[in-house]
């Protein structure tokens, strides 16, 4: 049997179920109803001819053939939005330094600015990678062009925060036991503060066993079962565990991530990135938040 060919709105709809999670949050991300987001997916299914999502009372899984669409569709859409990109957006030319959080450098968001050289060839990308209070930092001293960074109560409130959210991140190699042995980041991360509050609202004792500035070096250590270690989404890897409420651990709040430029004028290169960037940092954090710690999609409904 040849399958037929595929329509962008219906890759779309199928991508964002399977990183959403489920169908109401897809057509939130998509900005499309609930029933239109089921319908595209009924439409895909009579296109492949197979079913590509398994249902039952409480669960959406992808089957086999749902696994292998997902693999090529995320691609497709990909080169897609790529091509859209660029042919729509001016000619840019000239030199962008960017500053990372380190959970972010070598996942989707790193992508999108790689994507961005490749629509924009005459541009030249300067990446640094560090903590949020040296990208604000530099900021200041206008040593970069444009952070990602953590939202900070010292610089006014930016718009367009995207929120993440953060974990009790462990081994089983842990003992879960008091005092715990905590793996933090030193000050003035947030997340020091964050695992602190937690810990004494549960009645936990704890003490610092690691403290890294390096998120690499975190993720190392909580592999190791050196200790539990409070991380973002795009921090979890695969294998570790997440400690809920039922473990014995307060749940956390999510980490607040904005896009912050220094106040004096920017050029168009500068101004081009952060009016697209948003939409982008949100859509590159929605699947590492439903995926974390996974492979591939395993759909859910909440």
């Amino acid at each position: 049997m040849t399958i037929g060919r595929f329509n962008i709105e219906l890759l779309e709809a199928f991508v964002a179920v399977a990183e959403a999670g489920n169908v109401t949050h897809a057509g939130g991300k998509l900005n499309r109803t609930q029933p239109c987001v089921s319908t595209q997916l009924r439409r895909l299914e009579e296109r492949v001819g197979k079913p590509l999502i398994e249902r039952t009372a409480r669960t959406m899984n992808l089957t086999p053939a749902g696994r292998i669409l997902y693999q090529h569709a995320t691609e497709i859409l990909k080169s897609h939005e790529e091509a859209r990109l660029r042919l729509s957006a001016p000619e840019l030319t000239g030199t962008v330094h960017v500053g990372l959080p380190e959970w972010f450098a070598t996942g989707q968001l790193q992508s999108i600015f790689c994507n961005f050289v490749r629509i924009h060839p005459n541009v030249k990308l300067e990446m640094t990678v560090a903590d949020s209070a040296t990208l604000h930092d530099m900021l200041s001293a206008n040593e970069i062009n444009l952070a990602i960074a953590l939202v900070t109560p010292a610089k006014p409130e930016p718009a367009g925060v995207v929120e993440e959210q953060l974990h009790w991140a462990v081994s089983d190699a842990c003992t879960l036991s008091d005092p715990l042995p905590l793996i933090l980041f030193p000050e003035p991360c947030p997340f020091r503060e964050i695992a602190f509050r937690a810990l004494a609202s549960a009645g936990r004792q704890w003490y610092e066993r690691i403290t890294t500035t390096s998120v690499a070096a975190a993720q190392v250590a909580v592999t190791s079962g050196a200790g539990i270690c409070c991380l973002p989404s795009g921090a979890i890897l695969e294998g570790f565990k997440l400690l809920k409420d039922q473990d014995g651990f307060p749940s956390l709040p999510a980490t607040q991530l904005a896009i912050y430029t220094p106040s004096k004028a920017q050029s168009p290169i500068v101004d081009y990135l952060e009016e697209h960037l948003s939409e982008l940092l949100r859509n590159a954090i929605a699947p590492r938040s439903a995926l974390a710690g996974k492979n591939q999609p395993d759909l859910r409904v909440v």
